[in-house]
């Protein structure tokens, strides 16, 4: 009976350890054992952790097939936490040139605008783009709506 035991743990072992040298295989070809998905969300993690460099690492991963768009978005996020602006701006405009209706990217460009550079006819547009279609929740970009239309008060008086 023992020996049936350790046979069988033996193989439970061998199944255990294939499995795993299946994915380092995939590693060494090149092939990510993670989604795009699972890197986004493994970069907000570290974001919300307040590890910027280890979420940056993840979105940039990320980049890949439908998820380029929101990975560039999300670095956009990151490099303004960084205050890193010209660099959020650009990542934000890489993600917009993968998907003109990504809406993060247009609310974020729009706001990056109208508070760093006050770019306000620029930022109303991407704002009025993304609210064309018809975000939920609706508040934050008509928050940031708000804030171009305040600016542009502001600029008049």
């Amino acid at each position: 009976m023992k020996s049936f035991t350790n046979i069988a743990t033996a193989l439970l072992l061998l199944v255990f350890l294939s499995g795993g040298c299946a994915s380092l295989q995939e590693i060494r070809r090149g092939r990510d054992p993670l989604t795009p998905v699972e890197r986004l969300n493994l970069g907000v993690t570290y974001e919300q952790e307040g590890k910027l460099d280890l979420a940056l690492r993840e979105y940039q991963r990320a980049e890949r097939g439908s998820m380029k768009s929101n990975a560039l978005a999300y670095q956009g996020n990151v490099y303004v936490s960084m205050e890193e602006f010209q660099k959020a701006e650009r990542h934000y405009r890489a993600a917009l040139k993968e998907n003109p209706d990504n809406l993060a990217a247009l609310n974020n460009l729009a706001h990056l605008l109208a508070m760093q550079k006050g770019a306000l006819q620029e930022a109303e547009a991407l704002i009025r783009h993304a609210l064309s279609l018809d975000p939920r929740p609706r508040e934050p970009f008509e928050d940031t709506l708000r804030v171009i239309q305040e600016k542009h008060l502001n600029e008049r008086q």
